[in-house]
C-alpha cells in the first residue's frame, strides 16, 4: 500500500488550529438543528494515494486549495484517523509527507465521488484505491500509548483466509484487546461479515505502535489467527498519529 497526501503542513497550521469554544445561543442552535443533514448510514473506508506526478511546482501551486478541501472534510467528519509519515519508505516524493486516513461514505460510488472531487485527483497529482475496512471498534487511547512510549505506526490490513470457528475467534478478540489495553495497537476497524462470509470487503485494520517494522510483525504474528492461518496480513508503515475523529 503505496500511501499519499500531503500537504501536512499548510493542512496543519492553517486550518487546525482551535480556538476556545464558545457556547452558542439559542438562535445559533435553532440554526444548527435547520442546517443538519439528515442521518445517512456511513461505511469506513481506507484511501490509499498513490503519486502521478513529478512536477514539484504542480504539487506547490494546488497546496491552498487542496489542504482547504482536506480541512472541510476533516472538520465534517467524513475523514478522520489521519497518520502523516515525512519519512516515507514508499513512494516518496520531494519532502511532501504522504497521509493515510479513512473515509466516510454511504457507499463506494459515494467515496469515489468525493475523492474524485479533490484537487489532487483532478490535476493529476494522485491516484487513489479505496479499501471497504467495516467498523471503527477501538478508538485511540492516547493515555495508553504515550505510557508505553511514543513510536511509529503501521497499519495491518487483513484479510480472512477461512472462516474461523467461535473459540478460536474468542481468542483473538481477547488478545487484540490485551493489545489495545497496552497501548501496542490502535484504531481498530471490523467487519465481522467479511470475516464470516467470502467477499469483496478487508475484515480489518489496525495500526500498530512499534519501533520497527520488524517489531510490529513479531506483535502481530503472535496473533491466534496468524498462528492458526486463519488470517493473512500486510503491513504498511504510517509514520505517526496526526487528527483523530472530529468530535465537536
Amino acid at each position: 500500500m503505496k500511501n499519499i497526501a500531503f500537504l501536512f503542513v499548510l493542512f496543519l497550521f492553517s486550518g487546525c488550529k482551535q480556538g476556545e469554544k464558545k457556547e452558542p445561543d439559542g438562535s445559533q442552535m435553532e440554526n444548527k438543528a435547520s442546517n443538519e443533514k439528515p442521518f445517512v448510514r456511513t461505511q469506513n473506508y481506507a484511501v490509499v494515494f498513490n503519486w502521478a506526478t513529478q512536477d514539484e511546482k504542480l504539487v506547490m501551486e494546488n497546496t491552498v486549495p487542496q489542504s482547504d478541501q482536506l480541512l472541510a472534510l476533516w472538520k465534517d467528519s467524513t475523514v478522520e484517523n489521519v497518520y502523516y509519515d515525512a519519512k516515507a519508505q514508499y513512494d516518496k516524493f520531494s519532502y511532501f509527507p504522504n497521509i493515510t486516513f479513512t473515509l466516510k461514505a454511504e457507499d463506494k460510488t459515494a467515496a469515489k465521488a468525493i475523492l474524485n472531487d479533490l484537487v489532487m485527483v483532478k490535476k493529476g497529482i494522485a491516484t487513489y484505491t479505496i479499501h471497504p475496512v467495516g467498523t471503527l471498534w477501538l478508538k485511540r487511547d492516547a493515555k495508553k500509548i504515550e505510557q508505553r512510549g511514543l513510536t511509529s505506526s503501521y497499519v495491518a490490513v487483513w484479510n480472512t483466509n477461512k472462516k474461523p470457528d467461535m473459540d478460536i475467534t474468542k481468542k483473538q478478540n481477547d488478545a487484540v484487546l490485551e493489545l489495545y489495553n497496552e497501548g501496542a495497537i490502535e484504531n481498530v476497524y471490523f467487519d465481522i461479515e467479511g470475516t464470516q462470509k467470502q467477499n469483496q470487503k478487508t475484515d480489518f485494520v489496525f495500526f500498530v505502535n512499534a519501533d520497527s517494522e520488524e517489531g510490529a510483525k513479531a506483535i502481530i504474528d503472535d496473533l491466534p489467527f496468524v498462528k492458526e492461518q486463519i488470517a493473512s496480513y500486510q503491513l504498511y508503515p504510517v509514520g505517526i498519529f496526526w487528527m483523530g475523529l472530529n468530535e465537536e
